[in-house]
């Protein structure tokens, strides 16, 4: 699959997303429409108190994660790249696995205003476009009224991987008397910051990981369970009956384990535990800093689409609409955009990253 086609499969899921990005359609205005409005109040929508963690992962073996340079949406209704989740257990699971490795992020936050970090990185590009955007407030509640301004709605989130954060703005331009489901121009504009990856996994950590689940199992002494459930003389007590489920889940999931660790590939929860551990490195210094950056990079997607005239045969075409050494914003899923790290995106073609699974039998384990 080409890089444009899997960036439109990825950014397909932003037609399912909850909250902001809701259905929401690409609208563009004429340059003359756009014209008459401007210099455009800006009112900056920023509802989230802290770090969220998407929980977009699905059973194993049929949720394989993208390369290193597919943004996954967050939200994405379904699961990762749309597919279902079905079962309430493997649903659990993907909330467990989410709120597991985002707290480590959350920790390294603490005392850190996000919100502001946010809205302060997009002023501040914004304000270097004094003949489009006029003053500027940052909320955390939609307005209901009808006014005449560019509204923002800021989500900010850490990719189901944990190897990215993510920046999601739907933005919108209001005119007076017009409705809030009927703009002068909407757009959803993603920034994804540069990935952080994990070591190769090696034959030492595969033995050492063998070795401490060995000794987990060891000491919930499952051989002295094994013998009081045969010395009982009733089998059909509730209470042996208990015991014998109890050592039979955790003879499977030590089956299981003990499987994963003999992976040559990370398991879902160390490589992710890896990767959220170098975010909160140093109280968090470079999560911080790819908060800050990610304002210049929607107020740059932002100027180039209200740049932008599209034919309306091209609207639909995957297609990149600027690139240096550092980062490429590329046209995606109907017009929509996305900014992500070169290195990112090169990556993508040449190497995809393995397979990512969560052990359903971890499945509602708090």
């Amino acid at each position: 699959m080409s890089r444009g086609c899997k960036l439109a499969v990825a950014m397909a899921a932003v037609l399912g997303m909850g909250g902001c990005a809701q259905q929401a359609q690409v609208i563009r205005p004429s340059s003359a429409r756009l014209q008459a409005l401007e210099p455009l109040p800006v009112v900056d929508v920023i509802d989230q108190d802290g770090l969220a963690a998407q929980d977009t992962f699905t059973a194993a073996n049929i949720n394989v994660m993208p390369g290193p340079g597919v943004p996954i949406m967050a939200a994405a209704a379904g699961g990762a790249l749309g597919m279902v989740i079905v079962n309430a257990a493997v649903k659990a699971e993907a909330e467990r696995f989410a709120e597991a490795h985002v707290q480590p992020l959350r920790t390294a936050l603490q005392g850190f205003d996000a919100r502001s970090v946010l809205s302060d990185s997009l002023q501040q590009a914004l304000v270097l476009q004094p003949k489009h955007f006029g003053n500027y407030t940052m909320t955390s509640t939609r307005p209901t009224s009808a006014a005449r301004r560019l509204l923002v709605q800021t989500a900010y989130s850490m990719t189901p991987d944990f190897s990215a954060l993510q920046v999601i703005a739907t933005v919108s331009i209001q005119d007076v008397g017009a409705t809030p489901d009927k703009p002068v121009y909407r757009n959803v504009l993603v920034y994804q910051s540069e990935r952080q990856v994990a070591p190769q996994k090696t034959a030492e950590d595969s033995k050492r990981m063998v070795a401490q689940e060995n000794q987990r199992y060891s000491a919930l002494h499952v051989d002295d369970d094994i013998a009081k459930a045969n010395a009982e003389p009733n089998r059909r007590d509730s209470e042996a009956a208990r015991l014998r489920t109890k050592i039979n889940q955790e003879q499977v999931e030590h089956r299981q384990r003990l499987a994963q660790a003999a992976l040559p590939v990370w398991d879902a929860d160390s490589r992710a535990q890896y990767l959220a551990n170098a975010w909160a490195a140093n109280q968090g210094d470079t999560l911080k800093t790819a908060m800050r950056a990610s304002g210049a990079e929607i107020a740059h997607m932002l100027q180039l689409d209200l740049a932008a005239q599209v034919a309306t045969d091209r609207i639909d075409q995957s297609r990149k609409v600027f690139g240096d050494d550092t980062r490429e914003i590329d046209y995606v899923n109907g017009g929509r955009m996305v900014s992500m790290a070169t290195g990112d995106g090169d990556a993508s073609l040449k190497k995809p990253s393995p397979m990512v699974m969560v052990p359903v039998n971890a499945a509602g384990h708090r």
